[in-house]
């Protein structure tokens, strides 16, 4: 309970008027402002005395419903009521239809005659099929629903013919549905052996979410996939192993000390890259049962923010804020060169693979874009952005891309490196971007991914369904997968 001071004689006689009512109507009442309100707080007071009395008042338990025959004092209330054996209960098996209700005392001799508990095995290997079949279920739903579209649109249907089939033959095809990727007999094993294959229609059909892999405590920085297995870094330094097929985690490794924002896979598989705001480059042989041993070697080499890696052709390329490049051998793991040239933060690269000689792309804070000669380490072509600074870089086709930070993303000819125009429709920055199969993909912290036709200059598809900034991205010819600050990886297909 809290008392005002008390005013003197003088102020109760001559209260003090505040100015504002010497211009206001004389029957107007006085109306306090929120300062004089807030003042006035700051004078009251506890009332230890009254408080004292208060808490040394005898109460009954607020179980004393249930039975609980406990009268104890006001201060000593709540500890009691924490272990009071007369606290409702419910049956730790009511998830399987336990109906029961009572008290905490009661409830260990039901638990020991509860039917439920009896056959709590039998229901939850029972559970654990129907997840699985309706999983399955689900799953077949899709593949149903895509072999159906494939069906309508004649796209991404193509036909083997052995020993000799007829045109006539293949045509008799079209319209059946088969498993895709399996090659499957016509009406069984003819005898001209003609098999049907079906490929995929990714990524030029419509595209929908497959599987959300929400595994992680913390935002999702970076992603990438190989061999059917998705490799995700995140805010807390971890780097996770999964597959892409199930959602299983495979392996969850701790070895950066801050966010990781750069991954890559070595072809293989067996042995990937990460780095990250650390500074620092490990090394993984994530396939290693024993944990401790997975971290190969930790390359402390750069000054700064390592923002990303690109592994082609035996080399290791890092991109990082110190404003350089650095180029490492796969194997020895013994960096080989280091390309400067950039006046601020290398932000992103890319490998140029198409190009008879081999070539690296790189996009900086400095507002440029470089094309590289990796034999020599010398820059070939600079491109220079205005106004923004380059988040990411993508190549294929003969096109250069590269996203900025008012959220516009340009394209190039690669070869005379002259800009052909300007995809826009992203709200926010564009912090990813991947090409393949002619199809430019974008990944924004307006939280949604867009499928560009660059040749048209058109966005044709836009994916939601992250909640927040999404940050990895990565595409392979069956897949693309998505990281995301909202803790979740989604796979799309």
């Amino acid at each position: 309970m809290c008392v005002g001071n008390q005013s003197s004689p003088t102020d109760a006689i001559t209260p003090t008027v505040p100015r504002a009512s010497t211009t206001a109507s004389r029957s107007s009442p006085f109306v306090p402002s929120a300062d004089h309100a807030s003042r006035s707080k700051v004078h009251l007071h506890p009332n230890l005395a009254l408080s004292g009395l208060i808490s040394e008042l005898l109460v009954y338990c607020s179980n004393k419903k249930y039975g609980c025959p406990q009268i104890v004092r006001q201060d000593a209330l709540h500890g009691h009521v924490l272990y009071c054996s007369y606290a409702p209960s419910i049956c730790p098996n009511k998830v399987l239809g336990c109906p029961y209700k009572g008290t905490m005392r009661d409830s260990k001799e039901h638990l020991q005659n509860c039917v439920y508990e009896r056959f709590k095995g039998y229901i939850d290997s029972t559970n654990k099929r129907f997840e699985k079949l309706e999983s399955l279920i689900a799953d077949q739903s899709r593949e149903v629903e895509k072999l159906q579209r494939i069906i309508r649109s004649g796209k991404g249907v193509t036909y083997t013919l052995e020993r000799g089939a007829s045109e006539q033959s293949v045509a008799s095809l079209a319209g059946s549905g088969a498993e895709e990727g399996a090659n499957v007999p016509v009406n069984g094993e003819s005898s001209s052996g003609t098999k049907r294959t079906v490929v995929s229609t990714f990524p030029h059909d419509e595209i929908t979410c497959h599987r959300t892999i929400a595994s992680h405590p913390c935002g999702v920085t970076s992603v990438a996939v190989n061999q059917d297995k998705v490799f995700a870094g995140a805010h807390d330094g971890s780097t996770k192993v999964f597959d892409i097929n199930s959602g299983q985690l495979l392996k969850d490794l701790k070895g950066h000390t801050m966010s990781v924002w750069g991954l890559a896979v070595m072809p293989s598989g067996d042995r990937y890259f990460s780095a990250g705001s650390d500074g620092t480059i490990k090394v993984w042989d994530w396939r290693n049962e024993d944990d401790a041993a997975c971290l190969v070697k930790s390359i402390p080499d750069h000054n700064a923010k390592v923002y990303g890696l690109v592994v082609d052709q035996g080399r290791l390329y890092s991109a990082s804020s110190d404003k350089t490049v650095k180029v490492w051998d796969t194997e020895t793991l013994e960096c080989l060169a280091t390309f400067q040239g950039h006046t601020g933060g290398v932000n992103c690269l890319a490998a140029l693979t198409e190009a008879s000689a081999h070539q690296l792309v790189t996009g900086s804070s400095d507002k440029t874009i470089k094309l590289w000669d990796v034999s020599t380490g010398t820059c070939l072509k600079t491109v220079r952005r205005g106004t923004s600074e380059v988040l990411d870089v993508a190549v294929g086709d003969g096109m250069l891309f590269g996203s900025t930070y008012d959220a516009v993303i340009h394209v190039y000819d690669i070869n005379e490196t002259r800009e052909l125009g300007t995809l826009s429709g992203h709200n926010w920055e564009v912090w990813q971007l991947e090409y393949g199969q002619g199809h430019l993909f974008s990944a924004s912290f307006d939280h949604t991914i867009k499928r560009w036709d660059p040749r048209r200059f058109q966005c044709d598809l836009t994916l939601k369904g992250h909640k927040s900034f999404v940050h990895g991205m990565a595409l392979d010819e069956n897949y693309l997968v998505t990281g995301c600050a909202d803790r979740t990886i989604k796979i799309w297909r």
